[in-house]
């Protein structure tokens, strides 16, 4: 058998021999190819999953901070005093303009039982009645529950709208008393779903706990208050990926996220026949591309086998000489060896040293090639160029990279140093020079300057180089690389926009924060004004780490900034100890214990009286920050009989609290951890300021 395969393969030419190779790479070729396909219509396949996915989460994501802006207009309207009071005409005075300033908020009070006392939707005089059913079991289980709770949808009977209400319970003397209630326009949310300029077959929905339509798109057949279909309603509590009919009958793959403030479903789904299509569409277009590579790829395999065989063919010529041949080889190969293999003896000897000698040098050759061109490739992907300059000729020689690098194209650099320096940006040439000139000396260069481009734009260069020197000690040659660091430049850039952006939002939030306690809480309260009072020592704080690049604050800064608004002259504070900078994690901690013994000096202490004084003073330990604050000049102190917030906040934050009460004043000292600055203020204490 073995002897037939060899005949049969000695009979076939080079030609033949060439097309059983093709033929033989082919094959493991084709299972590749289909390999790739599967794999890609399984990878379109996950991508959609996912896509359908995210699409739900960020749409559920959109719903809870729809309802949140009226879950925190209901919270602040609940808290109001004029709600407790048996006489609702104030309140109903601020609650309407509270709605008219939002807009679409309609605004509704109801007593424990469900009948309606305030309705900011109602016209005058008209009769206000009970809450719907649907109304009444929302506030029943806020009520149940002590918390906030949004309700399913149903028709306002003032608006004939489809609404839905986030209603927060109010109790009284530990009973239920009345329930504020904010209603929604369930139109708000269709707008949200088309802001989402999903894909136009796919299908999004949102349904209460119920299983009735919020809102849809594209509607189609279905409207708000409708039920979902009975496989949706089946797998609305599981979350991510399942398959069930539409409600028009069509067989979808839906994934689900749920809103955290409500107890609602959001849907993104597409329809079986669109997800086949999709993936087909994918699988088409890659058997086509493999099909058409392949033909191309045997046509190509084809020329190149007739390019080869046909010169071997034409000295395929009979010899008289004979010659060795193996059985297996071509007729071509066996009729060409008959008549080489008479000088193949006489050149025996010779080949030999040719081939060795030929040998090395093809290696020297290809370790030489890998070599630049790892180099080549280097310069390239590093986005670098390399240099030589001579700097007693005054002459550089430049590769086509660094070229590109500076605008140029390759091969137009004139090569003198002169020519160099009018490339770079006119307010960095003094400095790059320098900097070059000054290598000349140490040996070594590191430095960076701008180059404007043709196109207008900039490009930083980052520049290093070692100098090469001769015999004599003397500079002969700078060799060195140029590299593009324009895009880490630009990063470092857009860091620190981003950090001033955050920090202007910061100082936003907590201005809103003051107005709204302003607005919205009596202005005469002394608990408002401690309130307010904090607010603004933790914005002085935010400006002190924004000034600081959020590294840290001044410690003395600190503590002026926190006692200035207090004291009736500069000259009311003294401080003394070694330069501190408070690490963030301290600082908020650490102003707001100086804020309120500020606040209790000038309630109490030393700055209720123009000669009062205060002295702060600190010292710095291995691992601990010592702080010292003693007042003077005020009137005696005394222990105060009730724990307030100012004793609470130093006994739940500080470390080895000593006070005395004296004649002279209150002295304070306290220590704070230094190394192990992670813990944050109690949550107690933070809640008690509010």
């Amino acid at each position: 058998m073995a002897e037939t395969l060899q005949r049969s393969y000695g009979s076939l030419s080079i030609k033949g021999r060439l097309l059983l190779l093709a033929g033989i790479l082919f094959l493991p070729c084709v299972g590749l190819i289909a390999y790739v396909i599967v794999s890609m219509a399984q990878s379109a396949d996950a991508s959609i999953r996912r896509g359908l996915l995210y699409a739900a989460q960020t749409i559920s994501g959109a719903v809870d901070a729809e309802v949140r802006r009226y879950l925190a207009l209901a919270e602040v309207l609940a808290k109001s005093p004029d709600l407790n009071a048996d006489s609702l005409t104030d309140f109903e005075a601020e609650a309407r303009r509270v709605g008219a300033v939002s807009g679409d908020a309609r605004i509704i009070v109801s007593d424990a039982g469900g009948r309606l006392l305030f309705n900011t939707m109602a016209p005058a005089g008209k009769p206000l009645g009970e809450r719907t059913p649907e109304g009444l079991r929302s506030q029943d289980r806020a009520f149940q529950s002590g918390r906030p709770h949004v309700s399913d949808v149903f028709i306002d009977p003032g608006s004939d709208e489809w609404v839905a209400t986030v209603d927060v319970p109010v109790f009284k003397n530990g009973r239920p008393f009345r329930c504020l209630s904010i209603a929604m326009p369930a139109a708000n949310y269709t707008r949200l779903l088309a802001q989402q300029r999903l894909p136009a077959d796919w299908l999004v929905g949102i349904i209460d706990a119920s299983g009735r339509y919020v809102s849809r798109i594209p509607k189609n057949a279905t409207t708000t208050g409708q039920p979902a279909s009975a496989g949706w309603r089946a797998h609305a509590a599981a979350e991510g990926i399942s398959e069930f009919p539409s409600i028009e009958g069509d067989r979808v793959i839906n994934a689900n996220a749920h809103p955290q403030l409500n107890g609602w479903t959001v849907g993104v789904g597409i329809k079986q026949g669109a997800f086949a299509e999709a993936i087909s569409s994918t699988v088409k277009t890659a058997t086509i591309a493999a099909t058409t590579i392949c033909a191309l790829a045997l046509l190509l395999a084809a020329g190149i086998g007739r390019s080869i065989a046909r010169p071997l063919g034409s000295i395929a010529v009979e010899s008289a000489i004979p010659g060795v041949a193996a059985p297996s080889d071509p007729p071509e190969v066996r009729a060409l060896n008959a008549r080489l293999a008479a000088a193949k003896q006489a050149e025996a000897e010779s080949a030999y040293v040719l081939q060795e000698n030929f040998r090395l040098l093809a290696r020297a050759r290809d370790e030489s090639s890998r070599t630049a061109e790892q180099l080549k490739l280097a310069a390239k992907y590093g986005q670098l160029g390399t240099f030589i300059w001579d700097s007693s000729a005054n002459t550089s020689h430049w590769s086509g990279e660094i070229e590109e690098l500076y605008g140029l194209k390759p091969g137009t650099f004139p090569g003198t140093y002169d020519d160099w320096l009018a490339l770079v940006h006119p307010e960095d040439r003094a400095h790059a020079d320098r900097d070059n000139k000054q290598a000349l000396m140490t040996g070594e260069l590191n430095s960076g300057w701008r180059v404007p481009l043709p196109d207008g734009s900039v490009r930083w260069i980052e520049a290093r180089a070692r100098m090469l020197r001769a015999e004599g000690g003397g500079p002969q040659q700078m060799i060195g690389v140029n590299i593009d660091v324009t895009a880490a430049k630009e990063a470092d850039r857009k860091r620190e926009l981003l950090v001033h952006e955050l920090a202007h939002r910061v100082k936003n939030s907590l201005a809103v924060v003051q107005s709204l306690a302003h607005q919205l809480l009596p202005r005469h309260d002394a608990k408002v004004r401690d309130f307010t009072a904090r607010l603004h020592a933790l914005a002085t704080v935010h400006t002190s780490l924004a000034e600081n690049d959020w590294q840290g604050a001044d410690l003395a800064a600190l503590v002026a900034g926190q006692v200035a608004p207090f004291a009736g002259a500069p000259d009311q504070l003294t401080t003394s100890g070694p330069t501190v900078l408070v690490p963030v994690e301290l600082t908020t901690q650490l102003a707001l214990v100086i804020h309120e013994m500020a606040c209790n000096a000038s309630k109490y202490g030393a700055l209720t009286t123009p000669d009062g004084r205060i002295a702060v003073s600190w010292s710095l330990g291995p691992d601990v920050l010592r702080v010292r604050w003693e007042e003077s000049g005020g009137p005696p102190a005394r222990e105060p009989p009730v724990l307030g917030f100012g004793s609470r906040l130093l006994t739940r934050t500080v470390r080895h609290l000593q006070r005395s009460f004296g004649e002279s004043g209150l002295t304070c000292q306290f220590e704070m951890p230094w190394l192990d600055t992670r813990s944050e203020i109690p949550a107690a204490v933070v809640g008690e300021a509010t």
